[in-house]
């Protein structure tokens, strides 16, 4: 399941996630499971008449949040990554209160949205920040559906086949 908040200038987007790294196969404790959350820019294009509805486009994640687990419960591989290039993570950062409470990291962190995004390039820093009170007052919200997802996703793990890049389909 993925879900969206989109705000004016950015979306939220919140993915069930369950992956197995394809260099790692064969090795125990490969597969992780769990919620990754982003901060994506949003670009609206108004073309055509007064009736006509705007495009909307997500730009690649400036930050995301990794809440990912090797075994239900394990909260083991939480994370998260303040630079993104381009969708790609930059270094993890292991945070000792993230893993602690997740959900309420990122609501603590929802409600500092500079400090959140200070890693995007400065060029999208000054219109992810237009943002701010409407991602706080979204904070509770978001965190909990990051419990809610996180709560569905502990329960025992079902077989599934990761394509080759590792993703496998997490049934809504």
């Amino acid at each position: 399941m993925e879900r969206v908040w989109l705000l004016d200038h950015l979306a939220l987007t919140l993915r069930e996630t369950d992956f197995a790294d394809p260099a790692l196969a064969g090795e125990p404790d490969v597969r992780e499971r769990g919620v990754r959350l982003e901060v994506r820019p949003v670009a609206v294009t108004a073309e055509g008449s007064l009736y006509s509805s705007p495009a909307l486009a997500l730009a690649p994640p400036v930050c995301r949040v990794d809440l990912l687990e090797s075994a239900p419960g394990a909260a083991d591989r939480v994370h998260w990554h303040p630079v993104m290039h381009d969708g790609e993570p930059g270094e993890r950062v292991f945070d000792e209160a993230l893993s602690a409470d997740p959900e309420g990291w990122l609501a603590a962190r929802l409600r500092d949205l500079p400090s959140l995004v200070a890693g995007a390039p400065e060029a999208d820093r000054g219109r992810l920040l237009a943002d701010t009170a409407a991602v706080a007052a979204l904070a509770g919200e978001v965190a909990g559906q990051v419990s809610t997802s996180l709560v569905a996703l502990r329960g025992p793990w079902p077989s599934v086949t990761h394509d080759e890049r590792g993703m496998a389909p997490v049934p809504a």
